[in-house]
C-alpha cells in the first residue's frame, strides 16, 4: 500500500512539472483522471466503508463520479467523493478527497466559480481541458458514468440497492472539441488503470 502511495504521489508530481505546451490538453486532462482514479482506488483499501449496521454502508464507497455542469456554466466536471448521507445526490464539499499536492478539494458545485479558492480547478474537464464528452462503457446509472471502489479491490458501476459490480474491461473516452479522444481502462480483477 505505501508503494502504491508513493508511486501516486510521484506521479502527480512529474504531471505537475510537465509545460502545458508539452502535452495536450486532452492528454493531460486524461492523466489527471488516472491519477485520481489511482488515489480514490487506494483511499478506498484504507478507508472501510463496512458497517453492519447500516444497511446502506455500500453507497458510502469512494466513488469518481463524472457530472454535467449546471446550465449557466455548460460543460463537465467530476468529483471524488464517499456519499455520507446514503446516496441522497447530494455531494457536500466535506465528503470529497482532498488532492495530495495542493490540498484542494476535488469537488466542484455544478461548476460555479468559488470565491474560497479552496476546490481544485482540475476537475472542470470543459474549462479547464476542453473536453465536451465523457463516455464511460461499463456506465449503468443515469448519470455520464461513475467508478467506485471496495476495500476488497472490487470495482462497481453502480451502488445502493441496484449494485453492479464491472466484471469487464472498463473504458472511460474523452473527446475534445475536435472529435480527438483519449481512452482509460480499468480492470476488473486487478483494478490496474491505465491509458490505452
Amino acid at each position: 500500500m505505501e508503494i502504491l502511495f508513493v508511486l501516486i504521489i510521484i506521479s502527480i508530481i512529474i504531471s505537475q512539472s510537465l509545460l502545458k505546451n508539452q502535452v495536450s490538453k486532452l492528454n493531460l486532462a486524461t492523466q489527471k483522471i488516472i491519477l485520481y482514479l489511482n488515489y480514490t482506488r487506494y483511499i478506498s483499501h484504507i478507508d472501510n466503508k463496512f458497517n453492519i449496521e447500516d444497511d446502506e454502508w455500500e453507497k458510502k464507497r469512494w466513488t469518481l463520479k463524472f457530472l454535467n455542469c449546471s446550465s449557466k456554466y455548460k460543460g463537465l466536471y467530476y468529483i471524488v467523493y464517499s456519499d455520507t448521507d446514503g446516496g441522497t445526490a447530494h455531494y457536500k464539499k466535506i465528503d470529497t478527497l482532498k488532492d495530495p499536492l495542493n490540498n484542494k478539494y476535488l469537488y466542484s458545485n455544478a461548476c460555479q466559480e468559488d470565491k474560497l479558492n479552496d476546490k481544485s480547478k482540475k476537475i472542470l474537464l470543459t474549462k479547464e481541458y476542453g473536453i465536451d464528452q465523457v463516455d464511460v462503457s461499463c456506465n449503468t446509472t443515469s448519470t455520464i458514468g461513475q467508478i467506485s471502489f471496495g476495500y476488497d479491490g472490487k470495482i462497481y458501476s453502480q451502488l445502493g440497492a441496484n449494485i453492479k459490480e464491472i466484471l469487464e474491461q472498463c473504458r472511460i473516452k474523452l473527446f475534445d472539441k475536435e472529435n480527438n479522444f483519449t481512452e482509460i481502462a480499468i480492470e476488473p480483477k486487478t483494478g490496474y488503470i491505465h491509458k490505452i
